[in-house]
């Protein structure tokens, strides 16, 4: 088993103390119909600590315990039960494969939750994970063997996921390996599907096709469920149908990604289904395009997610004021966030074991600086979808703190922005009809270096020249 895996539970170890312990359980399989299941997909969290692929395990790391820091619970070697579902490791191989100082079957983990944890004032754990009874049970056991006893059990219960969170922010040199493999892996895929699309095609042929290369290429699995969406599909942030057939004048935005070490990439390209964009889609393209390297032009050691954002959401604003989009200038569009309409997401996200990783994006309530070894997308995107007009409300707002009081306050903040809509003077703005029904998104890896960034994912061309020449190339796969 590679080091990583124990270094992370080192790491892990030396920031909870010696006074606690954290409790860190596996997935477990879930019914897709009947007595079929879902494909199984490891928990992060768990596997980050262990490297462990089976579902319905739990580690509990106990640091400076006499039996060892490391306890693992397993599945019980079963016979019957590995001929119909695959092979167990079993408590053996979790201590020789998987290097656990203990080894126990799932079962015993009730009985030897409380010995281990004898002593430990807090218990890390992450709630939802599946064990919140079990714990809570810990917690009601440790009042009333205290009280008896005198001895010490866990009563305090403390978050795991930021203290995972900050360790998985910054990838080791290991880490970023396999990230990039997931991110030259994808772009693969994705160039494929440029060559292979083509109008006349369902969207899901051309997932196939993308997806072949992934799976040729070595990945077990996709990142997240790929989008293909074609036409005016690409105005749906979260489309997953994959159904649509491809027309001609149709552009194509796919996002989709695979998954190498569990590590995933995430990319986005927009392209012509017939190899030529028009003359309304170039321009929304280029627009996009620009906003895209000026956001990631500043990536660097000290900079800001944040900073990478206000400068994408400025050059966009810019370009929907030029093209007509828009029926304020640019520092109206801005303070009454009209550019919403057409760009109602982030620009960026962690990327790593999870498509959107672990982290927390301000530290002391200031956007966290960036740091080597951190990796994050940068995703700008227009959608105008095919309204004919849009109602414009004339009303500034700070759109940072109202969406800092919706995480408090999720009902009330929403009906006072409301109500000072509903009050601000409004204008009816007709949406130039050449642009209706385009979405562009694009998007790349960045990686923080420490002397600037590196493009993970450049291996995808985004130049409008370069695309269409990608587009007309042959494809290495039937379409038949």
């Amino acid at each position: 088993m590679p080091d990583r895996f124990r270094e992370h539970r080192s790491k892990l170890s030396s920031q909870i103390g010696s006074d606690a312990a954290a409790l860190v359980p596996a997935s477990t399989e879930t019914i897709r119909n009947d007595d079929v299941t879902h494909e199984f997909r490891q928990n992060s969290e768990f596997f980050y600590l262990t490297g462990f692929h089976e579902p319905e395990a739990v580690a509990l790391l106990v640091p400076g315990h006499p039996d060892g820091d490391y306890h693992l619970f397993v599945r019980p070697r079963d016979r019957n039960e590995e001929i119909w579902n695959g092979y167990r490791v079993g408590k053996e191989g979790a201590k020789e494969r998987f290097q656990a100082d203990q080894s126990y079957e799932i079962t015993e983990l009730d009985t030897m939750l409380a010995q281990l944890l004898l002593g430990r004032e807090r218990l890390f754990y992450r709630s939802g994970n599946g064990h919140d009874r079990r714990v809570q049970t810990l917690l009601e056991k440790s009042r009333n063997y205290h009280k008896r006893t005198g001895k010490v059990l866990p009563s305090t219960i403390v978050d795991l996921a930021p203290v995972l969170g900050e360790m998985r922010l910054r990838k080791t040199a290991a880490e970023i390996e396999s990230l990039r493999a997931a991110c030259s892996l994808s772009a693969e895929g994705h160039r494929e599907a440029m060559r292979f699309a083509h109008p006349e095609l369902a969207e899901y042929q051309v997932q196939a096709a993308m997806e072949y290369v992934w799976r040729e290429g070595g990945s077990p699995r996709n990142g997240y469920p790929s989008i293909v969406a074609s036409g005016p599909n690409a105005c749906i942030l979260h489309y997953v149908e994959n159904d649509r057939m491809i027309e001609d004048g149709d552009l194509i935005l796919i996002d989709a990604a695979c998954e190498v070490d569990y590590f995933s990439s995430d990319i986005t390209r927009t392209f012509p289904a017939n190899g030529s964009f028009t003359g309304p889609q170039a321009a929304i393209y280029e627009v996009v395009l620009t906003a895209q390297k000026a956001a990631i032009s500043p990536a660097r050691p000290g900079a800001t997610i944040r900073l990478m954002h206000e400068t994408s959401m400025e050059v966009l604003t810019e370009g929907l004021v030029d093209l007509g989009l828009l029926p304020r200038n640019v520092d109206d569009s801005l303070a009454m966030n009209h550019y919403r309409e057409f760009f109602m997401h982030g620009t960026s996200h962690w990327l790593g074991l999870d498509v959107h990783d672990a982290g927390s994006y301000r530290v002391e309530g200031k956007p966290r600086v960036l740091e080597p070894g951190m990796a994050f997308t940068v995703e700008p995107g227009v959608y105008v979808d095919g309204r004919e007009e849009i109602e414009f409300n004339l009303h500034a707002y700070d759109l940072d703190e109202h969406l800092e009081q919706s995480f408090l306050d999720p009902s009330g903040a929403k009906k006072r922005l409301e109500e000072a809509k509903e009050k601000a003077d409004k204008v009816t703005h007709k949406v130039p009809a050449e642009f209706r029904g385009i979405g562009v998104r694009i998007e790349d890896d960045i990686l923080i270096t420490e002397s600037g960034h590196d493009n993970l994912t450049s291996f995808v061309p985004r130049e409008i020249d370069e695309v269409e020449a990608l587009c007309t190339q042959q494809s290495w796969l039937s379409r038949a």
